[in-house]
């Protein structure tokens, strides 16, 4: 019984672990997985620094959750998230890992829901939530992350 504790425990330690294999263009790829194992995340790395990539991020049954570039270690570039259908919830600009810029929130059909703009990553300047014919539903002003009106 010691015995298959021991390997059930080293057996989950490299699953939860991961694995890197290189890709056929030749990056590597570090992989993570579920208990179940279906993946949970794989990071494709651009460089030998495993600082530089794309993350993507996957749901308990495989489907792709999110995807963003990752540059020195944070978040450059926007990240994007999907529902269980792989449409687009969600976009969020991120400048060496800070919110910067107009975050977007999408309907299921893939009109625009909300708008935030962010800077340094607080909300700054008028955010706007929309019904779903597009036009305007409320309008929210912040600065520094403190709603004016």
């Amino acid at each position: 019984m010691k015995v298959l504790t021991s390997v059930l425990f080293l057996f989950s330690i490299l699953l939860f672990t991961g694995c890197e294999s290189p890709t056929p263009g030749g990056k590597k790829v570090h992989k993570e997985y579920f208990t179940n194992g279906q993946i949970r995340s794989e990071f494709i790395m651009t460089d030998n620094t495993k600082m530089n990539g794309v993350l993507k991020k996957y749901g308990t049954h495989g489907k792709l959750t999110s995807t963003v570039t990752i540059k020195n270690g944070v978040k450059n570039g926007v990240e994007v998230l999907y529902d269980p259908n792989g449409l687009v919830l969600r976009r969020t600009p991120y400048v060496r890992g800070e919110k910067q810029g107009t975050q977007t929130f999408y309907y299921p059909n893939q009109d625009v829901l909300a708008t935030i703009p962010w800077r340094s990553d607080r909300k700054n300047g008028i955010a706007v939530m929309y019904y779903p014919d597009g036009s305007v539903k409320q309008k929210a002003k912040y600065k520094n992350d403190r709603r004016i009106y």
